[in-house]
């Protein structure tokens, strides 16, 4: 008998007719799919909230089917429909050229690329707001980074970043980082840049 994997509670959700064709929040999913692990295993230690965006993006030979985003946090599977790999909108030669610009460093935390962990290149403005994959609208990102970047604007990605240097700033009650990310937001605030 074969051990089941994390990924394989992850896919059987997906593989029960009763979410085929129907809408669900990632909330909802997280909860079922920790619920079966729990069952299993005892532990509900798994986490789940990267899959859906892995399966919209890259598919799985294991799942009959594909994984549509609806809206933020929702999505829908439709059973039997084919996936197909859509490719980066940016080219290898402008990715290339992006990192070199970047200095192979992540635009925001300043991680170098290494062997070991490459980094991503992504767009500015994002896609689903029209973004193009073109050399100006190019960053580095690490891994973690880009995470956090989802799909927001790069003005709505920088607030949340100062937010959360705000947040690490008060807990280390670093009065002068508080004072300085405090102004940062008004002006974002100011312009409307959320």
């Amino acid at each position: 008998m074969k051990i089941k994997s994390k990924k394989d509670y992850m896919i059987d959700f997906f593989k029960d007719k009763k979410n085929h064709n129907r809408e669900f929040t990632l909330s909802e999913y997280d909860s079922e799919v920790k619920k079966a692990f729990e069952a299993a295993t005892g532990t509900n230690k798994i986490y789940t909230n990267r899959t859906p965006r892995n399966l919209i993006r890259y598919g799985d030979p294991e799942l009959d089917g594909i994984l549509k985003r609806t809206k933020r946090g929702n999505y829908i599977f439709h059973p039997g429909e084919k996936f197909v790999i859509k490719k980066s909108p940016f080219s290898d030669a402008i990715k290339k050229k992006i990192k070199k610009r970047d200095k192979y460093t992540c635009q925001w935390c300043g991680k170098k690329e290494t062997k070991l962990d490459i980094l991503a290149v992504d767009h500015l403005e994002p896609e689903a707001s029209g973004g193009k994959g073109v050399y100006e609208n190019g960053i580095t990102l690490c891994n973690v980074c880009n995470n956090r970047k989802k799909n927001l604007k790069i003005s709505s990605f920088g607030l949340n970043m100062f937010k959360k240097y705000l947040e690490k700033s008060k807990i280390n009650e670093d009065k002068k980082g508080i004072k300085f990310l405090e102004d940062i937001i008004k002006v974002y605030n100011k312009h409307k840049l959320s």
